[in-house]
């Protein structure tokens, strides 16, 4: 029986409660004011070679290439809100060679519209890091919507020959970090 009691006395509580509580009016011309600024971070390449990589049958080979495929820059979301975007990109030498990093971004032909060029000098000992940020804003943000393909290639430059015990590593890391502001 007291049980039913205490039962009734919160119903009653909450009712009155919910009765008496304070509310305000909802303004929904809020809807049409709404401003989302996201901002989205990730990989872009990752490449890790080491000295040997550059010896092929036994002859050293001075070029390696990748191509990756950017779609996802021709879609709509990214044609109507993409307002500024950074590329970074950070290359490890420990190979006694210099090297030139090059990113070339190809079009739906296949045609280059852009090239970011990176020198990379020899290490000698100690690793030696290399960093670049690339920003595309309003001015020059077509070439990023334009841009289909991305080759990355690494040079190796003339020096002392590189053989299958040559020891040391180039490392290639990209991310691309994209500004958005959704009305």
């Amino acid at each position: 029986m007291k049980f039913s009691f205490f039962k009734k006395i919160i119903l009653i509580a909450t009712l009155g409660y919910c009765l008496f509580s304070c509310s305000s009016d909802l303004d929904f011309e809020q809807a049409k004011t709404f401003n989302e600024q996201p901002v989205f971070t990730t990989n872009l390449a990752y490449i890790k070679e080491s000295a040997s990589d550059f010896i092929s049958n036994g002859t050293e080979s001075a070029l390696l290439s990748y191509i990756s495929n950017v779609d996802f820059l021709n879609t709509s979301f990214v044609e109507e809100d993409l307002i500024k975007t950074e590329l970074y990109f950070r290359i490890k030498n420990t190979i006694h060679r210099s090297f030139v990093f090059n990113i070339a971004f190809k079009d739906s032909n296949g045609l280059p519209i852009y090239n970011i060029r990176m020198d990379v000098p020899a290490a000698n000992r100690t690793e030696i890091v290399v960093e670049k940020t690339e920003i595309f804003t309003a001015a020059n943000m077509d070439i990023l919507k334009s841009t289909t393909q991305m080759n990355f290639s690494i040079l190796m430059l003339s020096g002392t020959p590189i053989t299958d015990t040559t020891p040391g590593r180039i490392e290639v890391s990209s991310s691309i970090t994209a500004y958005f502001d959704i009305e």
